[in-house]
């Protein structure tokens, strides 16, 4: 398992601790988000009435997604990498 903070912080010294923290959750969030509309689609079944909706993840992805953005400044590549080859 990677502890993706600490390699946050190895790319980013000078970036304060909780910046990474928050840019890590988001990432984490993202990434589950991303794997479930990937598995489901952006569009499923409602779980009572059986009509079509979107999926709920597309909104987590959205908000997560828009965190990430606005931290551009924190360099990421290689950690999304790992993240990438671990699956």
């Amino acid at each position: 398992m990677i502890d993706v903070v600490a390699e946050l912080s190895r790319d980013n010294p000078t970036l304060r601790l909780i910046d990474l923290q928050l840019f890590a959750d988001a990432l984490a969030t993202y990434k589950e988000a991303a794997k479930n509309i990937k598995a489901n689609g952006s569009i499923v079944m409602h779980p009572r009435t059986g009509a079509p909706i979107d999926n709920p993840y597309l909104k987590i992805a959205s908000s997560s997604g828009a965190i990430i953005g606005k931290m551009g400044r924190i360099k990421s590549d290689r950690v999304v990498t790992m993240l990438d080859a671990q699956g």
